[in-house]
């Protein structure tokens, strides 16, 4: 019989997926950033590791802002969600002076917030307290897999969004297509199929 408790389990597949360095939020940081980058068409020229450690930044602002808030409502969080992808729009255009379109934004706050809330609370204190209204992240496996559940397709690649609106939209359809069900633990669940 192993002496090896569940926690020492847990930290293996983190060091192994997330390879954490500094800290978990980080980690998670980087990690996101490494789900959604390949879109990022060109930015190799432009990119170096200052710039994006500048970015990571203004993503790591993100977190730390969400661990300290308590969101009223979907609307509350929805409202924050908006501006922190527009923040990080503008940052992608100031820092490496290349575009960031929504799609991309989302992708990053969003799995960043999945890899984060994964981690559990014990680990990332405050996480749990507004999960309930975090958005599951949008790409190509959740959409195929939410297309066998009768929910189309965006009529453009994920990555593309560059419309606040579009993105909230497909959002809504599966909140009501789940209805009293917390959107990111569909996710999780549809993604682990």
């Amino acid at each position: 019989m192993t002496t090896l408790t569940q926690k020492d389990l847990e930290n293996f597949w983190i060091r192994c997926y997330l390879s954490p360095s500094t800290d978990l939020e980080n980690a998670a940081i980087d990690r996101a950033y490494l789900d959604f980058n390949r879109t990022l068409h060109g930015i190799g020229k432009e990119q170096s590791d200052d710039k994006l450690n500048d970015l990571k930044s203004v993503m790591k602002k993100i977190v730390l802002e969400l661990l300290t808030m308590t969101f009223k409502n979907q609307d509350d969080f929805d409202r924050w969600h908006e501006t922190k992808c527009a923040e990080l729009v503008k940052a992608f255009q100031d820092i490496s002076n290349h575009p960031l379109y929504i799609g991309q934004a989302q992708k990053w706050i969003n799995m960043t917030l999945k890899y984060l809330f994964a981690l559990g609370e014990n680990r990332i204190k405050g996480i749990s307290r507004n999960y309930e209204y975090f958005h599951f992240p949008i790409d190509n496996i959740i959409q195929e897999k939410l297309v066998k559940r009768g929910i189309p397709k965006i009529d453009i690649p994920w990555s593309r969004i560059n419309n606040y609106g579009k993105y909230l939209k497909y959002q809504c359809l599966v909140r009501e297509k789940f209805a009293g069900q917390i959107p990111i633990e569909v996710e999780f669940r549809l993604f682990n199929e």
